[in-house]
């Protein structure tokens, strides 16, 4: 659960790229680590305002 918070906390504050994380929390494979990883409307929202749609 721990693993899971902390990830999700980086990801929300916007630490790139997800390798940093995934080399913080010890997964082997970013596929995995993005099951882990929640993404809130508001952050689907401010990617998608960055490419402009």
């Amino acid at each position: 659960m721990f693993r899971l918070t902390a990830l999700t906390q980086m990801s929300s504050a916007g630490i790139p790229p997800l390798n940093y994380s995934q080399e913080i929390s010890g997964h082997s494979d970013l596929g995995t680590l993005q099951r882990y990883l929640e993404v809130t409307p508001e952050q689907k929202r401010k990617a998608v305002s960055v490419i402009g749609f």
